[in-house]
């Protein structure tokens, strides 16, 4: 940010920013050194991933053209931030320092920028809700029904996807609130300091896979040999869930078939008797009933999850802090 001789302030760019950031040509006076906003999201994103070339992918930006912003950032900040070797990316104690605070400062903007926009009556009254896909077939739509919404609060902009996509959202401002299901062991996906949530409903996922032609379950955890498994890709927040409570518990005798992020998929795989598959019971209840899945376990096996929203802590304009406290009277 520059001072003219008015002692009036303006904004320009600094580097060449990322593409995908509506943030990408505010600057900031950092203490005599001028700083671009896109670049927090940057350090964000590679703090996120401990790897450059995913970050980079992830910005819509080339590897050298993705270091150069990281150096550039650490110049304006005036100490290193992560360490590099050949093998790895760590944050350095003054990056661990200084995520949280670059992450509130991007939501905070991207908060800004939105309360602006609705009160100039440029853009209409909004709820930006982002959700997981096992969560967005069958509960998100029935619970907002339950609650009234989103008619009373303004139009709802709702984004379905990964687990891991869905944060990225969240921690750079462009989605308000999160619902996703959320581990009873395992440490919690967003800092405590800058998000808040409440639970919403409970879930269980179960071992299911397809039936034999006589019925019962094709394959059972504990029988003999290897079972077939239909995994999560390390995007799915269903992924961290399971090796959580497995690194705790024991990890079943399984055989991993195949990987995806999507539920809905792996339910489509058992159903097709390609393996076993933990499948958020939200979801899966009606093939269940239906007979073309089968527990491959008894119920003790299943895994309690909870289903939460986020917000971040700071004050929210009128029409989202009313839905939350909708969303959270019961």
């Amino acid at each position: 940010m520059a001072r003219a001789g008015d002692g009036s302030v303006h904004c320009r760019p600094l580097l060449p920013p990322a593409r995908n950031a509506a943030y990408a040509y505010i600057a900031v006076d950092t203490g005599g050194h001028e700083m671009d906003l896109s670049l927090l999201a940057d350090f964000l994103e590679l703090a996120r991933e401990l790897n450059f070339s995913r970050a980079a992918e992830a910005r819509n930006l080339t590897q050298p053209a993705f270091s150069r912003r990281i150096r550039a950032l650490e110049d304006a900040v005036g100490t290193p931030l992560v360490t590099r070797t050949t093998r790895s990316v760590a944050l350095t104690p003054a990056g661990q320092a200084f995520q949280p605070r670059a992450a509130a400062l991007v939501r905070l903007y991207a908060e800004a920028r939105k309360d602006a926009l609705e009160a100039a009556g440029a853009t209409a009254l909004s709820l930006n809700l982002a959700a997981t896909h096992a969560l967005s077939y069958t509960f998100v739509p029935q619970w907002l029904m339950q609650i009234s919404a989103p008619a009373r609060f303004g139009s709802l902009n709702m984004v379905s996807d990964s687990h891991r996509q869905c944060t990225r959202l969240m921690l750079r401002g462009d989605a308000t609130f999160f619902i996703c299901h959320k581990g009873l062991e395992g440490r919690d996906s967003f800092p405590d300091r800058q998000f808040q949530h409440h639970v919403i409903g409970t879930d269980r996922l179960a071992p299911l896979c397809a039936p034999d032609a006589d019925g019962a379950p094709r394959w059972r955890l504990g029988g003999a040999g290897d079972v077939p498994f239909l995994a999560y890709g390390e995007a799915s927040g269903l992924h961290a869930i399971l090796e959580a409570h497995w690194s705790r518990h024991g990890r079943p005798a399984f055989a991993t078939r195949m990987n995806s992020v999507l539920a809905a998929t792996n339910m489509e795989m058992a159903r097709e008797g390609q393996g076993v598959a933990y499948l958020p019971l939200s979801l899966a209840r009606e093939a269940l009933d239906a007979g073309t899945l089968r527990r491959a376990a008894l119920p003790d096996h299943d895994i309690p999850v909870e289903v939460v929203i986020y917000r971040p802590r700071s004050r929210l304009s009128p029409n989202c802090e009313a839905f939350w406290t909708r969303a959270t009277a019961n």
